[in-house]
């Protein structure tokens, strides 16, 4: 089976239109806004420690009361590939801007 250029780019660009897709119905059903949502509610247990606070005349801040135990996922691995990641958008950007660049000219010069 021979693979052609084609079918390689075939294949890319259904994999972004699928990808695209998926990240396109999940803003529409609302689930990036659900789960910013979510982050921000208080659980009954911070409500009641709150309110108990409030009656006490207690001076509160409501950082005092949000649950802020967050994971710190970094690694190695996650540095290299983001360090990768920023060095291809670099290029990236880099390129866009230089193409742009040369479409003026050749719209200026014309």
């Amino acid at each position: 089976m021979k693979i052609t250029k084609s079918g390689v780019t075939r294949v890319v660009v259904l994999i972004f239109l699928f990808l695209f897709l998926i990240l396109y119905f999940m803003q529409l059903s609302g689930y990036n806004e659900y789960s910013q949502n979510r982050k921000n509610m208080l659980t009954e247990r911070e409500i009641k420690e709150f309110e108990a606070d409030v009656e006490a005349g207690k001076d509160v801040s409501m950082n005092d009361y949000l649950n802020q135990r967050k994971k710190d996922y970094r690694n190695i691995f996650s540095d290299a590939v983001l360090g990768i990641s920023s060095g291809i958008s670099n290029l990236f950007n880099q390129a866009m801007d230089s193409l742009f660049d040369m479409l003026g000219e050749a719209v200026t010069s014309s």
